[in-house]
C-alpha cells in the first residue's frame, strides 16, 4: 500500500468520507482533507514550540 497511491486516496477517501462513493471529486476532497488537517496540525505544533521557548 506505501507504494501504491490509489489505495493511499481510496483510504483517505474511507477516513474522511466513509458515506462517499470513490469518484473523482470524493477522492480530491479527500486528498484536500487531509492536505488540510497536515497544515493545521504543522501549525498547531509550531505554535506549541514557540510558546514553550518564549515562556
Amino acid at each position: 500500500m506505501e507504494r501504491n497511491q490509489l489505495e493511499q486516496v481510496l483510504a483517505l477517501r474511507r477516513r474522511y468520507l466513509p458515506h462517499e462513493d470513490d469518484d473523482l471529486d470524493s477522492l480530491a476532497r479527500a486528498i484536500w482533507l487531509e492536505k488540510h488537517n497536515q497544515e493545521s496540525n504543522a501549525a498547531a505544533v509550531a505554535e506549541g514550540i514557540a510558546k514553550a521557548l518564549n515562556g
